[in-house]
């Protein structure tokens, strides 16, 4: 049932509200000395639009008091009101308190928080603090306002049934984050943790993530940069404290202030990402840094030798999927040319291949040579089915052919897809960038129609 409030059934709404209370019945609901029955008795979950008023609290209120099977709830803000008063929220959560089955789902998607004292975050805590604890709960989604408070995130730690949790709503970020006091054996069940950088960094401080699966991180909002500090100790801190993760997403923009800011990759795997290979157990890996501002600097430790791939490849052998991108987003949004061109060469396509047989898609950028496609032919191992390769953020430096006969032998499939760079430069024509831009597209195009070729050559002569 979704539940969202007009102002031509505030009316309705609100007598309904004082017949439920007021323990008024139609005959349909009662049978002849018998108990009053609920009047949803088999609802089981319920979404709530808070709309601009207070009254539909006492709605909503009479509504779970008439669901005794409901387990799932999700409250959402209308865009008239962002916030939700402190004294509603208080009387909600003590209702849902004594609603007589825990809930195993609950959704907040309204912020809590307040622009005067009097809807200060610390005057929820108490009853929200005590929902959690008598819940069941699965599912957990909270703003991150809530999640930092101490007693909250403690209540959380301790939910043994506990899968997956979201914090959200993050606007802004400060210098420095503390780290939540979680207990060491906090989370021993959760599977699924999404949420914001900081927020989520606070919360990866525990020895381990035993069980999680997936760990889903993005910036504070689409437009904000993080500082790479704290994009470093997130990465070191995952590599660290969960062994059973399958699915890492990373979508946030950096800044460096300084270059004492980050650590030079060398020419041996000292890049902070060879941390991950403290996740054995990794399929799906996608870092997208599109909004990164790079300010003319070259930022080694992002921008990794064919040397550190590998390192890291050969660590993750259950691996069907790797995309990272700087400059780039995985939507194809921003400009490839706003980053630094690519250290890894043909080599690193062939590293994943050989070390990560089940890779279906390969998205890391590149910069490849001629050259360096003749001498990598002894490393191939082809590739049997079909695969996807994105070269939107790669870049061919000479001799198409060549590079062109390498990625037919290590993808021979005839349906292996390859995506080639896109006109999406902003720039007036006839600019260096947008040049570059165009020239750096048509010469992908010449390989795809030359791989295409060699595939149908191959087919023909029934190789």
């Amino acid at each position: 049932m979704r539940l969202e409030f007009l102002p031509a059934t505030t009316q309705f709404s609100s007598a309904f509200a004082n017949a439920v209370s007021n323990g008024a019945r139609q005959p349909i609901f009662q049978v002849k000395e018998s108990p009053v029955l609920p009047i949803f008795p088999k609802l089981k979950s319920l979404e709530w639009k808070f709309g601009p008023g207070t009254s539909e609290v006492r709605v909503v209120t009479a509504v779970i008091n008439e669901s005794p099977a409901l387990d799932s709830l999700a409250i959402f803000a209308s865009p008239e009101r962002e916030e939700v008063p402190s004294d509603s929220w208080m009387a909600f959560f003590s209702s849902l308190d004594n609603h007589g089955r825990p809930l195993q789902s609950l959704k907040i998607l309204a912020r809590i928080h307040g622009s005067g004292a009097s809807y200060d975050i610390k005057a929820k805590i108490p009853s929200l603090v005590q929902l959690i604890r008598r819940s069941a709960l699965r599912e957990l989604i909270l703003p991150s306002d809530a999640i930092e408070a101490e007693a909250i995130a403690s209540a959380i730690s301790y939910i043994p049934t506990l899968k997956v949790l979201e914090v959200w709503d993050r606007y802004s970020v400060s210098e420095t984050y503390e780290e939540a006091l979680i207990p060491h054996n906090a989370f021993s069940s959760l599977e699924c943790l999404r949420g914001d950088i900081i927020t989520v960094g606070s919360l990866l401080v525990i020895p381990t993530f035993p069980t999680l699966a997936k760990l889903m991180i993005q910036g504070p909002s689409d437009e904000a940069t993080v500082a790479w500090p704290f994009v470093r100790r997130t990465i070191r801190a995952i590599g660290q404290s969960c062994p059973a993760l399958e699915v890492l997403h990373l979508r946030v923009g950096l800044f460096f202030e300084e270059l004492g800011d980050f650590e030079r990759g060398g020419t041996g795997p000292t890049s902070v990402f060879a941390s991950l290979r403290g996740c054995p157990r990794l399929k799906d890996v996608l870092f997208d840094l599109s909004g990164t501002w790079f300010d003319g600097f070259h930022r080694d430790e992002i921008n990794l030798l064919d040397e550190q791939w590998e390192h890291i490849a050969e660590a993750w052998p259950d691996l069907t999927s790797v995309w990272f991108g700087a400059g780039l987003s995985y939507e194809g949004r921003g400009w490839a040319s706003s980053a630094p061109r690519p250290r890894a060469t043909l080599r690193t396509i062939a590293s994943f291949f050989r070390h990560c047989p089940k890779l279906m898609s390969f998205g890391v950028a590149i910069s490849a040579k001629g050259k360096e496609a003749r001498s990598a032919l002894g490393e191939i191992s082809p590739k049997q089915g079909p695969t996807r390769l994105d070269f939107r953020g790669s870049w061919i430096l000479e001799d198409t052919q060549d590079v062109a006969i390498f990625l037919a032998s290590q993808v021979p499939h005839q349906d292996t897809e390859i995506q080639i760079p896109q006109s999406l430069l902003e720039y007036s024509r006839g600019t260096l960038e947008q040049v570059l831009e165009v020239a750096r597209r048509e010469e992908w195009q010449k390989i795809r129609q030359l791989v295409g070729s060699a595939r149908t050559t191959r087919q023909t002569l029934g190789l």
